[in-house]
């Protein structure tokens, strides 16, 4: 199904992932990126179901306008290239295998919920709400 914005999904549940969206959308200028749950409608509609379920929740996933998918570590790349200007220059972390730049990423999403308690994350301001899908 096409996709006609960037959309970022991520665990909904999860303090440390909520800080992090938090963050993204506080550097988006552009405001490029809308962000969705994986356990939400939107992820529902235009994820597999694999990517969705209980074991995979630690996984980033960015769909972009083409409808390409990326994972992990490629997601954040792509994120930060989509949001542009400096941030581009992660973009040089692609010399590293995937593979290694993505056991990093797992090193981080296994601790990700003793990071930041969710109960720690305050309400999203109305910005954030309107970039957020259900």
């Amino acid at each position: 199904m096409p996709v006609d914005n960037n959309i970022v999904f991520f665990d909904g549940e999860c303090g440390f992932c909520d800080t992090t969206i938090r963050w993204i959308m506080a550097i988006d200028k552009r405001k490029t990126i809308r962000y969705a749950p994986l356990q939400g409608e939107t992820a529902a509609r235009l994820l597999p179901e694999e990517l969705r379920l209980e074991e995979n929740l630690k996984t980033i996933v960015y769909i972009n306008p083409q409808n390409s998918r990326y994972l992990k570590s490629n997601a954040v790349i792509e994120i930060l290239c989509q949001i542009g200007g400096l941030w581009k220059i992660v973009k040089v972390g692609k010399i590293l295998p995937t593979g290694l730049r993505d056991w990093f990423y797992d090193r981080i999403a296994e601790r990700r919920r003793s990071l930041i308690s969710k109960a720690a994350c305050p309400l999203p301001t109305p910005d954030q709400r309107a970039r957020l899908l259900p």
